[in-house]
């Protein structure tokens, strides 16, 4: 028993370097949870362990997670949440730069989105 344990702390452990990874050694700071998880897939961690490491690094203040919305009906259901790594870029608070980062990231698709999706 204690083995399993072992071996599932190291495995969030795992996760947990990988989310913030993934989020630090890109140009995009901030990431729709889609992508995390498209990409925390390709290296073998399942959305479950993938959705742990982002609950305990939320917990942990490592990590900022907002959720968006789009009131147009094609994304009912889609998961809109944008996630960003909670550090001081240029002196600024980190929650400053986090928030500021999410923004960006959503204002940037929202627009990419309503320019090219036509509803008809």
């Amino acid at each position: 028993m204690n083995e399993q344990r072992a071996g599932a702390s190291s495995d969030i452990v795992g996760a947990k370097k990988a989310v913030m990874d993934l989020l630090r050694h890109r140009s995009k700071k901030a990431r729709f949870l889609t992508e995390v998880y498209a990409s925390m897939d390709r290296l073998k961690i399942g959305k479950e362990e993938t959705d742990r490491a982002l609950t305990e690094l939320e917990a942990e203040g490592v990590v900022m997670i907002r959720d968006n919305f789009c009131a147009d009906p094609h994304l009912a259901g889609v998961d809109l949440r944008v996630v960003a790594l909670v550090e001081s870029h240029g002196g600024e608070d980190a929650q400053l730069s986090a928030i500021r980062e999410i923004d960006g990231a959503w204002n940037k698709w929202l627009g990419e989105y309503l320019a090219n999706h036509r509803c008809g």
